[in-house]
């Protein structure tokens, strides 16, 4: 009897039975990847790590500003577990060119070290995550994020030319390089044959003035590690732990953040719209359980049939869905993969335990719905699934003092007189286009020039990179040649109708102390600026050239406030005193670093680099003026590496923006789906339901289109109500979700995020608003089927 009564309602409610079916599989198929994808990007940085054998504290030191033993001294430090030493030759962008062009590198004010496949300090993988050993002569590898930086092709052939050295390479492929794998590194490494990067490093004066080491340390004891090298430490350029060395993939983590994001909102979605399908289908079947019971069916047997029922769809549902999972959360995972190997393989078994959960969520929700069956009588099969009594209005809307239409008003009165269920409708596309506006700021403020003042740079309108210039600045006197050079770049803009301010930083790794605690730090100088360009949190800007500004990460690691005295000992030996007048924020260092006065006396012999120089035009042209004098300065200058907008600066810094627009677009694919889904099962549910009603309409002369209309507004009410409610709160659920990441990077006080205001008030509301308006109105032409004389009807 059982089967024959599930055949019957299956086949008889064909339709609302596979939309339930559809979102089983739709629930199933987010909580598998969902939580598949939670564990993995939870994991996902520490696992890589662990593949790539990245050491427990990494080291760049110059040749130029080491004139120590570090060699000896690692050998003695007993803390050390085992080091291992790569060489490096630093080059510049001219140094490398393809077919007799330079390459067009949109990242060029990163350092370039061309190093060579002996003595490989950790493990670095190819495309398709195998190790790479060796590197045959006449081929050249570089790192991942370079072959889109540069626009290199496997294939290409590149000429590197050193001092008079000069080979041609074969461009074999990329690489992930686990330690400087990231744009805020800001390392970039080629690999080559040892015997031909020998020739390289031939020349004593390349070695000496552009050679450098990687240090690779292993120990179990970092603290004691770095008590027995302090001696030589003053020498590194710069020096990371793991800790540190994981925040500057702050921005891929972004990335796998979003990912997180759109498993557990897809989850809940999923879940709270299984839950109201399924108690809205049992609250309709009135008549077939007023008649199981009038027949003699007990409870317990009736609460069986329909959990039979709901275990052979959910059964069906979870199984297409953990099949769906696979691809799916590949898909998901793949827009975080760039820099970093994600490994999934082995969250079968998690796919398949969330499928199970998944089915038996649903038979709980089943359970807890057929709960209402004992209260049931067989006289609601005759009174349509009611009592009879009320003791309350209906509604709160009175059509007599009402403005309204007929057709507005119903759909008005519709909602207000059930709350709860177009609740759950507002709720999901109230989630939906919180998360398009979340993406939408993070996507806008990652590319907008804005952002760069977090980078440690005054605010600007164009950045270029200087090429052989930055390098050439790095002596005794470096800053008086920047100082000339900007004055002359000055000069030169004025006379090509384009006036100008010329601004750049150097940035000098370093120790700092304060008390009986020290950290390794960044300084950053300007010059061609003033010290108010920077923002500033605390305190007043330095005035004189021994008052320093500090970032609250770094005051905090060495508990220094505004007043205090601190000690910072230069690559050259050399030490001075500063007094802290300022706090600030900045992401350079991952947040520690400190900002001298512009005329503070500094040896650029230790400097190690320059984010390019920046150009502020003071007549204040607009964007396509600016983009239209960048094309001139590079006529102008045409042995410069890149030139670009601020917004195209911050881009490529962070190196994420691309990626975060690709999850937004899916995000909004997904959000077009799910309205469609969701307002086709509601209305579908709420048409058979109201039967009764719609054939009444009909009987007093209310016309389809009136009936149409009345579907569809209540529909578009609620997803209105819930978009105006996502754009009041989308900033501050953007800043709820971003501002910790951001904290983690040194920006205490979070960012100012950007917005888009045609996506966020037009092209979102739009399309959610059409996706509902038209699955409604598509939908309501169902009620076509129904009759005037269905009143008098209980089938």
């Amino acid at each position: 009897m059982y089967l024959r009564i599930l055949k019957k309602d299956l086949k008889r409610k064909r339709a609302m039975n596979v939309i339930l079916l559809v979102f089983i599989i739709l629930a199933s198929m987010f909580m598998s990847s969902g939580v598949s994808n939670i564990i993995t990007v939870l994991t996902a940085l520490d696992s890589y790590f662990e593949m790539a054998d990245v050491p427990d504290y990494w080291v760049v030191s110059e040749n130029k500003s080491s004139g120590k033993d570090i060699y000896g001294t690692l050998e003695n430090a007993s803390a050390i577990d085992e080091f291992r030493i790569e060489e490096y030759v630093r080059v510049s962008q001219s140094n490398i060119t393809r077919v007799g062009k330079p390459l067009n590198d949109s990242n060029a004010n990163q350092i370039l070290a061309l190093q060579s496949d002996r003595d490989m300090g950790m493990n670095y993988f190819l495309d398709d995550e195998s190790i790479l050993r060796s590197v045959p002569k006449g081929e050249i590898y570089a790192t991942r994020f370079i072959e889109k930086s540069m626009g290199l092709k496997v294939g290409d052939k590149i000429t590197v030319e050193i001092e008079g050295v000069s080979h041609e390479f074969t461009f074999a492929g990329s690489f992930r390089d686990a330690v400087c794998g990231t744009e805020l590194i800001g390392i970039k490494r080629f690999i080559m044959n040892s015997e031909e990067f020998d020739e390289y490093m031939s020349d004593e004066t390349m070695k000496n003035m552009y050679g450098g080491k990687f240090l690779y340390i292993h120990t179990a004891d970092l603290d004691k590690t770095l008590s027995q090298i302090a001696d030589v430490s003053d020498s590194f350029t710069f020096a990371s732990g793991t800790d540190t060395l994981s925040q500057a993939y702050i921005f891929n983590m972004i990335i796998m953040g979003l990912i997180l994001a759109v498993s557990l909102i897809l989850i809940i979605i999923s879940f709270a719209v299984l839950r109201f399908t399924i108690a809205f289908t049992l609250s309709e079947e009135f008549r077939e359980i007023g008649v199981m019971k009038a027949i003699g069916i007990r409870n317990i047997k009736i609460r069986g049939l329909y959990l039979t029922k709901y275990f052979a769809i959910s059964v069906v549902g979870a199984a297409l869905g953990l099949m769906l999972s696979y691809p799916f959360g590949k898909m998901l995972i793949s827009y975080s993969s760039e820099s970093i190997i994600i490994d999934s393989s082995n969250n079968g078994f998690v796919n398949i335990a969330c499928a199970v959960l998944t089915a038996a969520v649903i038979l709980l929700f089943c359970l807890s719905c057929t709960g209402r069956v004992s209260k049931m009588s067989p006289i609601d099969a005759v009174r349509n699934g009611q009592t009879g009594e009320r003791f309350r209005k209906k509604g709160v809307m009175s059509l007599g003092k009402s403005r309204l239409g007929a057709t507005a008003f119903l759909a008005a009165n519709d909602i207000v007189s059930s709350p709860k269920r177009y609740a759950v409708i507002a709720f999901t596309f109230f989630l939906c286009m919180s998360l398009l506006i979340m993406l939408s700021n993070v996507t806008a403020s990652l590319k907008s020039g804005k952002l760069l003042k977090y980078f440690g740079n005054a605010d600007c309108h164009a950045v270029v990179d200087i090429g052989d210039e930055a390098v050439k600045f790095m002596t005794v006197d470096g800053h008086e040649k920047v100082k000339k050079y900007l004055d002359d770049m000055e000069q030169t803009l004025a006379e090509n109708d384009m006036p100008a301010e010329c601004m750049t930083e150097y940035y000098i790794y370093t120790m700092i102390r304060y008390g009986e605690q020290e950290s390794k730090t960044a300084i950053l100088q300007g010059t061609g600026t003033t010290m108010d360009m920077y923002e500033y949190l605390e305190g007043t800007p330095p005035q004189n050239s021994d008052e320093i500004a500090m970032t609250t990460l770094l005051a905090k690691k060495l508990g220094a406030e505004i007043g205090d005295t601190v000690i910072v000992s230069y690559p050259t030996g050399e030490t001075a005193e500063f007094i802290i007048t300022a706090l600030y924020q900045a992401m350079v260092n991952q947040g520690i670093s400190v900002r001298v006065h512009t005329d503070c006396d500094i040896n650029y012999i230790a400097a190690s680099g320059s984010p390019g120089t920046l150009i502020k035009f003071t007549d204040d042209p607009n964007d396509k003026e600016v983009l239209s004098r960048i094309e001139k300065i590079e006529e102008l200058y045409p042995k410069l590496s890149s030139a670009k907008t601020a917004g195209e600066t911050v881009k490529d810094n962070t190196g994420v923006g691309d990626a975060i627009d690709a999850v937004k677009k899916m995000s909004a694919v997904l959000t077009v789906i799910l309205a469609a889904l969701i307002t086709v099962l509601m209305a579908r549910s709420f048409i058979a339901k109201e039967q009764a009603e719609i054939a009444l309409m009909k009987a007093i002369g209310i016309r389809n289109t009136k009936i149409y209309g009345q579907y569809t507004l209540r529909f578009f009410i609620a997803a209105a109500t819930a978009v105006l409610l996502a754009e009041l709160l989308g900033m501050p659920i953007t800043k709820l979700c971003f501002d910790p990441i951001f904290r983690t990077m040194g920006l205490e006080m979070g960012v100012e995020y950007m917005r888009n205001p045609v996506e966020i008030y037009a092209v979102f509301p739009v399309i959610v608003l059409t996706a509902t308006a038209v699955s409604a109105f598509l939908t309501s032409l169902y009620t076509r089927k129904i009759k005037s004389s269905d009143t008098a009807s209980i089938e």
